[in-house]
């Protein structure tokens, strides 16, 4: 039942999408690929990093609060997986629940399809206790 009411989530179609991202400047677009080169070869401290120089960048903008809460709930799923690999059960779940409702209004957003990724992630969250599955095995899906 807990992990029930921890992991219920809305599933929308593409025409049902809460958000729309708007364009990266080029510098951004620069971060956003680092951290996703780094995330799809299981650095995740590193593309933390990179997501962090990101998220700041947008914040410096003024960027549309959507997007810094987007780019932070990609912060979380990288952390989240690296709970997962040292089997960090509460690291996990905690990273779960602060990370889904920022992605859970996003279908695609810069190339990448955040529904897909963040059901993918749901899984890991799932699977804590288990320890399953292999985190490297999963790059962010493109759109």
């Amino acid at each position: 039942p807990l992990k029930h009411m921890l992991f219920h989530r809305r599933h929308l179609s593409p025409n049902m999408a809460l958000h729309q991202a708007g364009d990266l400047t080029s510098a951004e677009e620069v971060l956003l690929a680092e951290g996703l080169e780094r995330f799809d070869t299981g650095k995740y401290g590193h593309a933390h990093e990179s997501w962090e120089d990101l998220w700041n960048a947008l914040k410096r903008r003024n960027a549309p609060l959507e997007e810094i809460l987007l780019v932070q709930g990609l912060i979380q799923t990288a952390a989240l997986l690296l709970h997962y690999e040292n089997r960090k059960e509460r690291g996990v779940t905690n990273q779960w629940l602060k990370l889904e409702p920022k992605l859970a209004g996003w279908t695609v957003a810069w190339g990448l399809d955040i529904a897909a990724h963040c059901s993918v992630i749901q899984e890991f969250a799932l699977d804590v206790g288990a320890w399953t599955k292999i985190p490297t095995l999963h790059q962010i899906p493109r759109a």
